[in-house]
């Protein structure tokens, strides 16, 4: 529905909007990669879409201070709120897209962050 005039939008147009923009030269080796072992280990059961604590590697996790505990449980929740984006996109024909590549670099990072200082916390 267009706001302005009330009309409704035409129904092809509507999705041409909705449809993620593709990346015309594809994912980055390095993202691609990645994305290929989050969505593996997801089919795989290993990591569970609403269950953080499946995304945690208890050897390490288990020897963390209390605070740094916290903060990995946090990102743990938020990474795998991206990850079921990411699956959504891919399982709906969107892998090549901004939107994942984004979702991707995303979780990536974070990970990375988180374990420059607190060693190999999750997974992935």
């Amino acid at each position: 529905m267009d706001s302005q005039t009330n009309n409704q939008i035409d129904p092809d147009t509507q999705k041409t909007l909705n449809t993620p923009l593709a990346i015309p030269s594809g994912n980055d080796p390095k993202d691609e990669e990645f994305l290929n072992l989050v969505l593996d280990l997801t089919s795989k059961g290993k990591i569970d879409l609403y269950k953080p604590d499946t995304l945690i590697d208890h050897t390490t996790y288990d020897q963390l201070p209390v605070d740094k505990k916290g903060k990995v449980d946090i990102e743990a929740f938020n990474m795998l709120s991206a990850i079921r984006d990411i699956k959504g996109l891919v399982d709906g024909g969107f892998r090549e897209t901004f939107q994942v590549q984004n979702l991707v670099q995303r979780v990536r990072n974070a990970k990375e962050r988180l374990e420059t200082s607190g060693g190999n916390v999750f997974i992935i």
